[in-house]
């Protein structure tokens, strides 16, 4: 009986964990030392991307963000698709909206998705030169609205707990252990109520005397303090350069010592038009691969406070028409391969910091957080979670144009992957009962396994038990490529073994 009792209840685990984890088949990213991998395969993941913001965060108004309408993801993932992208940034969301049918369309397409915490509406971002009075519960819950909102997502790859907050002498003094102090408290929060460990980290400006030493701070110190990764925004490649000439070099030793993931969060110099993009052949390259994770373009719509576009977008009708700078991107992207790049081991992260960092106050006493109450219960269990849904909408009603003015008339998504529907509330979320600025220096607008007993002593009986338990959840990471059926035929064979 207590062989029949242990398997039932093996089987039952897996079961739950089947139907409850294996809900897409695209993986989800995790990181290994100074790398992005698929969690399945454990691949190297390398950020071929956009930066995605329709309207400029600074119009960014409550009531709709761009994933909260079927038609334009459909519109807009069309194009991401035919411009090879793999990742888009996002640095605005209402959390109250729902995004459900976006994100499975991005999910089904293959893209994932790195997004910013904070919006430019006032108590949902950090003040840089006085963070004290913006550093509140108010704003931690909204913070943790969007975690909960998206954390639900296989293809959510990490959260942006701010971007651009240190830029100039008065927010590299205000404002460094704010910031850490939101990582620690996202980290915390995920930890605590958040089954899968989402990413955390920051974006840094494009000014050289704060970036490369902001990020040694952020890299230091308790695990739960430190970022996860670091993005830098960066438009030193302008025109026709070389790794020298750019100093690409310098930027790669900047960080070849760096122990996470470090990443082009922002990259595309508009100094000299027409773009063409030529710093991707090195940025998908070993020289630079060895440091860095890829990149991000600035920007995908034509704003008109900036000249970074890669489409035109109409304000009348939604139509889009692609740019010069979309063809050459899509052109550049085409032309690198990211299959073999080279990848070197990382050092230990470093546990304790240093004692001072030049340019910016690197005090590691944190600010007690306002929400302590909030990290340790969660939200409420009635909030907007996440979770992949039947796809009603593959092909847009907006026009879309090519360069050329043609309009395109096939402008359906590609199904690169296949989601499978969960009937969960929502994706690796736990179950909530048992759980304890506005911007500067670069374009950019954004702110900153369950055990049983079923009373058997017997030691082997339980080592068997365990072992097979195990064996069923590593079974279960990996079925998104198996079928079914196939995979509790193999748990069977555990479990009868």
């Amino acid at each position: 009986m207590r062989f029949f009792s242990t398997a039932t209840a093996l089987a039952a685990t897996a079961a739950t964990l089947f139907y409850a984890s294996g809900s897409a088949a695209i993986n989800a990213i995790e990181i290994d030392g100074r790398y992005f991998v698929d969690s399945v395969t454990g691949e190297p993941f390398w950020i071929k991307g956009v930066d995605y913001q329709p309207g400029g965060s600074s119009q960014f108004a409550s009531g709709f963000d761009p994933l909260s309408d079927a038609n334009t993801c459909a519109r807009d993932i069309y194009l991401f698709q035919k411009l090879g992208v793999n990742t888009v940034r996002i640095y605005s969301i209402d959390p109250t909206l729902n995004h459900d049918e976006c994100m499975t369309l991005l999910a089904s397409a293959g893209i994932y998705l790195f997004l910013d915490v904070n919006t430019p509406i006032y108590g949902q971002n950090l003040n840089r030169w006085e963070p004290w009075t913006t550093y509140t519960e108010a704003y931690l819950d909204h913070v943790f609205q969007v975690i909960e909102a998206f954390a639900g997502y296989n293809n959510t790859l990490a959260f942006f707990a701010g971007n651009e907050v240190v830029n100039d002498n008065t927010s590299a003094e205000a404002s460094p252990n704010y910031v850490k102090a939101v990582v620690r408290d996202m980290k915390t929060y995920i930890t605590n109520n958040i089954k899968r460990q989402v990413p955390v980290g920051y974006s840094a400006a494009d000014v050289l005397e704060y970036r490369v030493p902001l990020a040694g701070y952020l890299e230091c110190g308790p695990a739960d303090e430190a970022v996860d990764f670091y993005g830098v925004n960066s438009y030193q490649w302008c025109g026709d350069q070389t790794f020298e000439s750019s100093l690409y070099n310098v930027l790669v030793d900047d960080y070849t010592n760096y122990t996470i993931p470090v990443f082009l969060s922002e990259f595309g110099c508009n100094q000299v038009l027409p773009r063409t993009f030529q710093e991707v052949g090195t940025i998908f390259s070993d020289q630079f691969s060895v440091v860095f994770s890829g990149g991000l373009v600035y920007e995908y719509t034509q704003e008109s406070t900036s000249n970074y576009g890669l489409v035109n977008l109409s304000s009348s009708d939604g139509s889009v028409q692609e740019r010069h700078d979309y063809v050459a991107l899509s052109s550049a992207y085409a032309s690198v391969t990211t299959s073999g790049l080279s990848t070197v081991s990382a050092t230990a992260r470093p546990t304790t910091c240093a004692t001072s960092y030049p340019y910016i106050n690197g005090n590691t006493t944190l600010p007690d957080s306002p929400a302590a109450t909030l990290i340790a219960e969660g939200l409420n269990s009635t909030y907007n979670r996440g979770k992949y849904i039947d796809i009603t909408v593959r092909s847009t009603n907006y026009t879309i144009y090519a360069y050329n003015g043609d309009e395109v008339t096939d402008k359906s998504v590609s199904e690169n992957y296949t989601i499978q529907i969960s009937d969960a509330s929502a994706i690796d979320q736990t179950d909530k009962s048992n759980s304890s600025a506005t911007t500067g220096g670069s374009p950019s607008d954004s702110s900153g396994s369950p055990s049983a007993s079923d009373g058997a002593t017997s030691t082997g009986s339980t080592s068997s038990a365990t072992s097979s338990s195990a064996a069923i959840a590593n079974l279960v990471r990996s079925s998104e490529k198996m079928g079914a059926t196939a995979v509790f035929a193999v748990i069977l064979g555990l479990v009868f073994a």
